[in-house]
Parts: C-alpha cells; sequence; structure tokens
C-alpha cells in the first residue's frame, strides 16, 4: 500500500511544481506596432532597456508552443505542423523586413518564459490581434469571416490580461477610434470578462523626440515627460473612460505606459529611425548583411514594460494608474 500511495503523491508536487501559464492578448488598430513589440521583447529585457528597478532581475525567452502545453496532448501535434523555423522566428524576420502587419484572419500566439528574481518561471502565450479584426478603420472594407471574429471574442474574453496597444498620433484623426472606443466599452461591460490586468500602451514613443538629436534619450527616460505625455493623449481619447468601469473593481488593475519598439541608437542616443531609407527602418551597419547584433545600434525603450506589467502586476517607473496622472508631477517626483 505504502508503493501505491508514492505515485500520487509524486504527481501531486509535479502539479504543484508546473510553472504558471497567463495569456496575454494585444488588441489594437492597424500598424499600430503590436508585432514590432513582441519582436523586441527578449533584446528589451536582455539590454536593461525597461523601466522597472534593478533589483528585479527579469529573464525572457522565446519558447515552443509544446513547453507552453506541457505535455498536453495537442502539443506534439503543434509541433510537427510547424516548420524548423519558429514563428517567432519568422516574425522577427518580418518585422526586420518591414513586413506587412499580421493579417486579419486568425490571431496569432507567440511563447515565452518569463523568470524574475531566479524564481518560479512564468510561460506566458502572447496573442498577436490583427488591428482589422480588433479595430477596424472607417470606410475600410471588413476581410476577416465572421468565425474570426467569434474567435477573437472567445480569446479576449479568456485572457488573463489585455494590453491594448494604440499609436502615438493624432487621435481626432484616427479612422479606428470609433472601433476602438465599442470594443472598450463592451468589453468593459462583459460580465464574463477573465481579464484582472489591463494595460494601455502607447507606441511610437521615439517619435516625439526626433528634433532632439543626442539629449532625445535623456528626455524620454524621465518619467515626468512620459507622465506629461500621457495626460495630454488621454485628454485627447474621452472613448478610454470607459475603462474606469474596470479600474473601480477591486480586483482589477488598470495601467497606461508608454514604449518604443525601435528605440535609441546606442552611443548616440537619437531615435532609432534612418532617414536615408524608405519607410520606418532601425539604423544598421552600412553593407552588414543579417539581423544587427546587440552590440550595435539598437536599445528598444521600455518594450518589456506593458508585457511584464501584464504577467508580474508590477509597475515600473513608466506604468501609471489613473491616480498617478491625476496626482501630478509633484506626486511623482514623491514616489
Amino acid at each position: 500500500m505504502t508503493g501505491a500511495a508514492e505515485p500520487a503523491r509524486s504527481d501531486g508536487e509535479a502539479r504543484r511544481a508546473a510553472p504558471e501559464r497567463m495569456t496575454i492578448t494585444l488588441v489594437g488598430p492597424r500598424s499600430a506596432g503590436k508585432s514590432t513589440l513582441i519582436a523586441a521583447l527578449p533584446d528589451c529585457v536582455a539590454q536593461g532597456a525597461h523601466g522597472f528597478s534593478p533589483e528585479l532581475r527579469l529573464t525572457l525567452q522565446p519558447i515552443g508552443r509544446s513547453e507552453f502545453e506541457a505535455g498536453h496532448a495537442a502539443a506534439s501535434k503543434y509541433e510537427l505542423l510547424e516548420s524548423f523555423v519558429s514563428p517567432y522566428e519568422r516574425l522577427r524576420e518580418t518585422v526586420e523586413g518591414g513586413g506587412e502587419p499580421t493579417p486579419p484572419e486568425m490571431p496569432q500566439e507567440y511563447f515565452f518564459r518569463l523568470t524574475p528574481n531566479a524564481e518560479a518561471p512564468r510561460l506566458l502565450e502572447i496573442v498577436d490581434v490583427g488591428g482589422d479584426l480588433a479595430a477596424p478603420e472607417e470606410g475600410r472594407p471588413q476581410p476577416a469571416p465572421v468565425a474570426s471574429r467569434v474567435q477573437f471574442a472567445t480569446k479576449l474574453l479568456a485572457s488573463d490580461a489585455i494590453v491594448f496597444v494604440l499609436p502615438l498620433v493624432r487621435l481626432e484623426e484616427a479612422r479606428w477610434a470609433g472601433a476602438m472606443a465599442r470594443l472598450i466599452e463592451r468589453l468593459a461591460l462583459a460580465p464574463d470578462r477573465k481579464a484582472k490586468r489591463i494595460v494601455v500602451a502607447w507606441s511610437f514613443y521615439e517619435r516625439l523626440f526626433v528634433n532632439l538629436g543626442p539629449c532625445a534619450f535623456t528626455y524620454a527616460c524621465d518619467p515626468e515627460v512620459a507622465a506629461h505625455v500621457l495626460r495630454r493623449t488621454l485628454a485627447q481619447a474621452p472613448w478610454l473612460d470607459a475603462l474606469r468601469e474596470l479600474e473601480r473593481k477591486p480586483d482589477v488593475a488598470l495601467r497606461f505606459c508608454v514604449f518604443s519598439s525601435f528605440g535609441f541608437v546606442k552611443g548616440f542616443q537619437n531615435p532609432n529611425l534612418d532617414p536615408h531609407q524608405t519607410g520606418e527602418r532601425r539604423f544598421s551597419r552600412m553593407g552588414a548583411q543579417g539581423r544587427p547584433s546587440l552590440a550595435e545600434f539598437w536599445r528598444p525603450f521600455l518594450a518589456a514594460d506593458p508585457i511584464v506589467n501584464a504577467a508580474l502586476g508590477v509597475d515600473s517607473a513608466f506604468c501609471f494608474s489613473y491616480e498617478r496622472l491625476a496626482a501630478g508631477p509633484r506626486a511623482l517626483a514623491v514616489e
């Protein structure tokens, strides 16, 4: 009887030792920077280019679906269907090459292992939803079929955390604002919503500093500058007030932050936007083949903050609640 009881204890210990898993869904309009954010995550953590305290030692590695599924029956099937190049590596290559945004037909899933302070890792499923599916622009044809919309709604309601990725643009001219406002209002009122952490992350932060040259990174690193940007941006987006209904719930945390996936140029500190290349491209060594190494030019900035906040519930110096933003600069200085 002793031998029969031993496997039960071992199984129980294995279950208790299993890492925590959570799903984070990224929602935003077309070309808001969701895919670029995901592609920049490991580099941002590796370079320590986030707003968290140095005492919070973070490691982040892309993993396969099989590790996230932890031996579930579906895991081996997914691994057989994947090519030798993982979906995340394909995403990186697409972003590096200035490829097209995530297609609207089906949300894309990527998996990571996040380890804080050498503790038990958290396994993350990050879902990238195409902008035409989540927040279609007025006047554009809607290519996403009904089945894809149902899948998106199901995934969104079942997510542990939601990150709204919105671009720092003239919101009064944004043709996606109406669709985003309706989505946020419905989400705030949904009784079966699972998410307890919601982050509104504003992308393209580096664009605000393009005329400051080598002083750009110094100003971007000031949390009071980021808070000022957020206050002005929220004043232009009254439709985000629907999120206040979520913040009033005791078990829901709502945060606002800025980030820059393109980041700044190492050693020069100017925004990492090369004016000599077509489109929006990062600086790279002339004539160099392949992806620039981490030791060269690229410093993504704060790209990890919205994801780490959604995963761990830990605020960085650039993650703000409504209360902190309303309190003004003096409260930020005290904190």
